[in-house]
């Protein structure tokens, strides 16, 4: 990814985190029920039920492990950009993950009350996915109607799960939602990150690909999220997410008298193998 974006008023964009990360292009074998079957698999190995969130503009699709109604906290993972493009130059016609890494990550979660969160217009029906722009799976992906909605969405899981606060997750792309609706919010006790471009603007310069120019950016609204305990982990081998992404947004929140810690993770890459850390990334920074 060294040369120049090509221009963003052509049918696509190649500003997905997945765009630069994937290695193949989509089999025609590989239809959204074999993604679903994948997603439901992974989730019953952890003992989560499916659930549905309408905020109204979106049907958000999570899974879900209640088992204390009296916990005071629920842990929520957000889901990274899936499927977003096919190749550099072609979107998806649907973003749903492949591999639903920050679902993998919340079934290996001991909390009592977890939640996985799936990105607007993933895991949805031919019809509701026809109404779904392909704006909010390239560069509107992190748009304020999107974090408005995501943040409506977690507002029904901390209800339903009878917490007094939450604990924000995400992989990547969720990563950074995680950060924008943690600055909208006053009852996050945490969130953490995982290799997320945190400032897209730097991430999108760095890469020579197309700015989100719909998407808000969380280094804007760092000093919202000063007061909230912070991790973000950086892949000593992401080729796709510079550190400097990360840690420009996290050197803003220290300003600001934040607790922000970059932890640089080595021998991994920007897709592999999160799922299998995150039991001791989890004992050592989370527990």
């Amino acid at each position: 990814m060294r040369r120049k974006a090509r221009p963003s008023g052509r049918a696509f964009f190649v500003t997905a985190i997945f765009a630069i990360a994937l290695t193949g292009c989509e089999a025609v074998t590989d239809v959204l029920s074999e993604r679903v079957d994948i997603a439901n698999r992974v989730a019953a190995g952890g003992r989560l039920d499916k659930f549905f969130v309408d905020t109204g503009q979106f049907e958000l699709i999570g899974y879900k492990r209640f088992g204390s109604t009296s916990a005071p906290e629920v842990s929520v993972y957000i889901e990274g950009d899936g499927l977003a493009f096919l190749s550099r130059d072609v979107v998806s016609r649907d973003p749903t993950p492949r591999d639903p890494v920050s679902l993998r990550l919340a079934v290996q979660d001991p909390s009592s009350n977890v939640a996985y969160l799936a990105r607007p217009c993933q895991y949805q029906s031919p019809d509701r996915l026809a109404k779904c722009s392909f704006a909010y799976w390239t560069r509107a992906r992190f748009a304020p109607e999107v974090v408005k909605e995501t943040n409506t969405a977690v507002d029904a899981i901390v209800k339903a799960s009878g917490a007094q606060s939450v604990r924000l997750i995400g992989y990547s792309g969720g990563g950074v939602l995680a950060a924008l609706v943690a600055s909208r919010r006053s009852d996050v006790s945490m969130f953490v990150t995982l290799a997320s471009p945190l400032d897209h603007v730097t991430w999108t310069r760095l890469k020579r690909i197309t700015p989100l120019e719909r998407s808000d950016n969380p280094i804007d609204v760092s000093d919202r999220t000063t007061s909230i305990r912070q991790i973000h982990f950086i892949a000593g081998d992401d080729d796709v997410v510079p550190p400097e992404a990360v840690e420009r947004f996290a050197a803003r929140v220290r300003e600001k008298g934040g607790n922000a810690k970059v932890v640089m993770i080595p021998d991994i890459d920007h897709r592999c193998c999160w799922q299998r850390r995150w039991p001791t990334l989890y004992a050592t920074w989370l527990k």
